[in-house]
């Protein structure tokens, strides 16, 4: 249903990158929570509609050029993630061995999804 709603208003409301609006722009007109907007977001894109967007809002795309700015947009993210990734295995070897325990019996650390 939100689904729905979201593509609606992004396609009467926010065609084209100079129509993109803010994540809170959004999430007030819609009543979501950001975690829910990037979710539905992230399904959207999955089910291949041109949802674009990048550290100034989301917009439905009006030409490949926008979307193709959104993939950019993405990769550089992914890589930055990445970089992460790589410098957090190597600050783990300096702990020795692969305890990965948050020392209380509670099983692996770190943020959970």
């Amino acid at each position: 249903m939100k689904e729905e709603q979201l593509l609606a208003y992004l396609k009467a409301n926010c065609v084209g990158r100079g129509k993109r609006q803010t994540r809170a722009q959004l999430q007030q007109k819609l009543n979501l929570s950001k975690d829910q907007l990037t979710n539905l977001v992230h399904r959207m894109r999955c089910k291949a509609l041109p949802i674009a967007g990048g550290p100034l809002g989301y917009y439905y795309a009006q030409n490949a050029g926008e979307i193709l700015s959104t993939i950019r947009w993405l990769e550089k993210m992914v890589r930055t993630l990445l970089e992460s990734v790589n410098g957090l295995v190597k600050a783990m070897e300096s702990f020795g061995s692969m305890d990965a325990g948050d020392g209380n019996g509670g099983g692996p650390g770190g943020d959970s999804p």
